[in-house]
């Protein structure tokens, strides 16, 4: 049976990617593997940038990272539970895999354990020269995934 992973995260949730992999799913008849990555990188992020403007600092910003990855968590959970809901009504065979670590590092080693004939997964909207000096996760999935990969372009 052909498998496709639709690799979701905090910043990569868009409603045509899942549309995308659910109708693919049915035509093809395939598995849907539901992948959604809590990146550490991002909430951490969003830590340093409130600490170095001086809104917290020390044991505030330790609370405050648990608080954001309790909260990112939740939502990365209600994702997949309402992609499994439209993946069974779409009648596509399915399961979903929750992980939490460095998203590109997270996501090629899933990819070598399922194996999948297709990769799925969203191109943020970002500028060329965020993408040139920051680099691009979707750009490192594609060289290095030994998959196909469709991108979908927020």
């Amino acid at each position: 049976m052909k498998r496709i992973l639709l690799l979701l995260s905090t910043t990569r949730k868009s409603p045509d990617s899942i549309a995308q992999a659910l109708e693919l799913a049915k035509k093809d008849n395939a598995e849907l593997i539901l992948v959604f990555i809590l990146d550490d990188a991002f909430t951490q992020s969003i830590v340093n940038r409130i600490s170095e403007d001086g809104w917290v600092g020390g044991k505030t910003s330790d609370t405050l990272q648990n608080t954001i990855l309790k909260e990112y968590f939740a939502q990365g959970q209600e994702k997949l539970r309402e992609v499994e809901l439209m993946a069974d009504s779409y009648g596509v065979p399915h399961r979903s895999i929750y992980a939490r670590g460095e998203f590109t590092g997270v996501a090629l080693g899933i990819i070598q354990k399922e194996q999948p004939d297709l990769l799925i997964v969203t191109r943020r909207k970002r500028s060329d020269l965020s993408r040139f000096v920051f680099g691009s996760a979707v750009a490192e999935l594609q060289a290095k995934a030994p998959c196909e990969i469709m991108v979908i372009d927020e």
